[in-house]
Formats: C-alpha cells, sequence, structure tokens
C-alpha cells in the first residue's frame, strides 16, 4: 500500500515509497497518478522553502550561530512544515496537477468507466508511463553511493580548493548509505555502528555539509579528518571552524580526500586504531552513546559540546528510524 499523506513529502528521497509508486501504478492507474501529483505538489513546496532560505543565507555565513547542526535543525523543521503544508486538503496543487494529468492521459472518462485507449495511444509519451517515467528518473538520480557496490569510486580523488556541500538528499539516504559499512568497521575496532554513524551525522550535518572540491567531486571524509605530513593521499582544503579555549574560530585546513565512503571508513579505522589516545574510545571500551564523550576526552575534536551531541543523535528517532528501516530493506533484499 502507498505511503499515507503524512509522508508524502518524503516519497521522492525513499526508494521504498518510489518503488511503491511504481507498482501501484501496475495496478490503479488513477490512484498511481494522484499520488505523483501529490509528490509534486509536495517537491514544490520544499524548493520553494528552500529558495526562500537561499535567499537569506548571505546574511547569516559569518554568524557564530550559524553551523551545520543549526542548518540541519532548521531543514528538519522545513521538511515538517512541508508536510503540514502538502498534508490532508493540501494546498489544493495536488487537485490541479492530478485532473490535468487525468484528461491529459484519457483518465478522465467516468461515464462508461473505462481508458480511452486512443488518446492514450495517440501521443508518443503517452499514458501513465510518462508520468511514471518521473519515478522511473528519479530512482536513477539516488546518490552513487546507493547505485554501486561499496568500495566502488564514481572517478577521481577531490582535489584542491573545495567547499561543503550536499551529498544526500535526506538523513535516511546518509544512513542507509553509510550504516552497512559502519557494521562492517565498528565490527573490526569494537565501535557500536551507530555511534559512528551519530558521529559521522555531526560532523556533516546528515550528508548535507560534506567535504567536496571545487568540481564538486565528494571527498568521503565523513569525520572531519584532516591531513597531516603523514598522509599522501588526496587533499581538499576548505573552510572550517575550531573552538580556541571555547570560542569558535572560523579558519581554512586540509582534510583528506578518499576514493569510496568505504576507503574513508577504513582509514577512520585504521586513524583511531593507530593512535594510542583514542584506545579508550574503541575495544568495546565504551557504550554506544558514550562514544562521542570518549572521543572528546581523548582530543578528537575541540567542540567542548561534542560528546553531548553525539549521544543526542544517537538516540534520537531520526537515526533509529533509518537505521531500522535500512535493516529492513537489507533482509527484504536477503
Amino acid at each position: 500500500m502507498i505511503q499515507s499523506q503524512s509522508n508524502a513529502a518524503n516519497v521522492f528521497t525513499d526508494i521504498n515509497g518510489l518503488q511503491d509508486i511504481r507498482a501501484l501504478g501496475k495496478n490503479d492507474q488513477e490512484a498511481a497518478l494522484k499520488e505523483v501529483a501529490k509528490q509534486f505538489e509536495s517537491m514544490f513546496m520544499s524548493m520553494m522553502l528552500k529558495s526562500m532560505r537561499d535567499a537569506s543565507d548571505v546574511f547569516s555565513e559569518d554568524s557564530l550561530f550559524n553551523s551545520p547542526e543549526s542548518d540541519f535543525y532548521r531543514n528538519m523543521y522545513d521538511d515538517q512544515l512541508s508536510v503540514s503544508l502538502t498534508s490532508g486538503q493540501g494546498t489544493g496543487l495536488a487537485d490541479v496537477i492530478h485532473r490535468q494529468l487525468m484528461s491529459q492521459y484519457g483518465l478522465d472518462d467516468k461515464s462508461t468507466g473505462v481508458v480511452d485507449q486512443s488518446k492514450i495511444f495517440d501521443r508518443r509519451y503517452s499514458g501513465l508511463s510518462t508520468a511514471m517515467q518521473r519515478v522511473e528518473e528519479e530512482l536513477q538520480k539516488l546518490p552513487e553511493n546507493l547505485q554501486a557496490e561499496p568500495g566502488t569510486t564514481s572517478g577521481e580523488t577531490a582535489q584542491g580548493e573545495g567547499t561543503k556541500g550536499q551529498e544526500f538528499a535526506s538523513p535516511s539516504e546518509f544512513v542507509a548509505a553509510l550504516y552497512p559499512l559502519a557494521e562492517e568497521i565498528g565490527a573490526e575496532i569494537g565501535v557500536d555502528p551507530k555511534a559512528i554513524v551519530a558521529q559521522a551525522a555531526l560532523e556533516t550535518g546528515w550528508g548535507q555539509h560534506t567535504i567536496q572540491d571545487a568540481s564538486g567531486r565528494p571527498a568521503h571524509n565523513l569525520f572531519g579528518i584532516k591531513a597531516d605530513s603523514r598522509w599522501t593521499g588526496g587533499v581538499v582544503t576548505v573552510a572550517t571552524h575550531e573552538y580556541r579555549e571555547g570560542v569558535r574560530v572560523n579558519e581554512t585546513a586540509a582534510f583528506r580526500a578518499y576514493d569510496s565512503l568505504q576507503d574513508g571508513l577504513r582509514d577512520y579505522a585504521d586513524f583511531l586504531s593507530g593512535a594510542g589516545r583514542y584506545q579508550e574510545a574503541i575495544n568495546e571500551k565504551t557504550q554506544g552513546d558514550s562514544y562521542g564523550h570518549a572521543l572528546q576526552q581523548a582530543g578528537y575534536a575541540t567542540d567542548p559540546e561534542y560528546g553531548n551531541k553525539i549521544e543526542r543523535i544517537y538516540h534520537s528517532p531520526i537515526l533509529n528510524n533509518a537505521i531500522n528501516s535500512t535493516e529492513l530493506t537489507e533482509q527484504n533484499d536477503g
């Protein structure tokens, strides 16, 4: 059964939701078109909210209150606002789109109760296939991390000057890409994989602020590991911030760049295992919700709230729901 209206805004960033629409279209064309219309309405509202936020971002670039974490919670609020605005009767835009699709595809003749095939097949890209192709396109546009096998690469390693940009469309996509790799690495170094994902979520704002080079190639560095003199791989230099004597200071730093997420997780494990100061954080010496505190005490980050922030994310419904969804998908695939 298709997702409820309360979750309608998430369908285009949720693999299962897209598959549900595609399956529904095979049995009930009108219902599928109605769901597609809802998605376009929700997407329109999300784009409008994002446009409004982008217009005001220029005023907050140098603000002490502007951070990946604040951006994450703001995006959460906007997502919820989009859901609220388009739930129930919505804005009315979905109904307009639905009527247009019904008319265009010859599904609006209720007098006979049958589809007017002449209206459909007289068009080159006719019938429901045109609307359903939109769903197929969204499936094809999923991040490469979800399309490729773990460890594969999409091209050259990111290099040079860079910035921080969006790599994942939603927290659920972020967790779906990272959690299976975190399970593998976590088993090796004795760390709860959920704690690993919670740390990565904090460092990147759930994949909304990942390190990328000037060409937009991702560095696959989800843990803020800097490129010191021992590092011989790719390097991307971006603006970041540190806390000096409790005060946030903006600066520029060089960060390690990897060929893939799996390479990034592998180096993360080597980084922790190779440094004696992190031994109290790994090898199953801490509970999952204490992992961030152990890293902070060992000097991993300068943020005085680093451990508390990771702990909050560790217990958050967003992370736990996304992990449950990922594990369910893995079980179904198995």
